[in-house]
């Protein structure tokens, strides 16, 4: 239904004139040619920042998934030895039971 609506729609349009509009607008627009250099060297030094933010970020998230792994891999450990010392403790009181008969 929608798509019937918009190309009914797109169809009474007339996309030249839009297309022109839109090329005028971008050519008289200013460009980083148009802009003066002093104003070029900071925002090149403003994209060099953003940059290297950019691979600090990516590095601490790759150090984050590892350590979020290694941390699930040492909560299973720890679990494991938990139940295992449950396990003995209960041998041990049924042991002592036997003895104190």
């Amino acid at each position: 239904m929608i798509t019937a609506v918009s190309s009914s729609i797109v169809k009474n349009v007339n996309v030249s004139g839009i297309q022109e509009k839109v090329l005028a607008n971008i050519s008289n627009s200013p460009t980083l040619k148009d802009l003066p250099p002093e104003l070029l060297g900071n925002i090149a030094s403003l994209v060099t920042i953003i940059k290297t933010i950019g691979v600090v970020f990516l590095i601490y998230l790759i150090f984050w998934i590892i350590s979020s792994i290694t941390e699930m891999i040492q909560n299973r450990r720890i679990k494991k030895i938990y139940k295992n010392v449950n396990e003995i403790n209960r041998k041990l009181d049924i042991l002592l039971k036997k003895d104190k008969k």
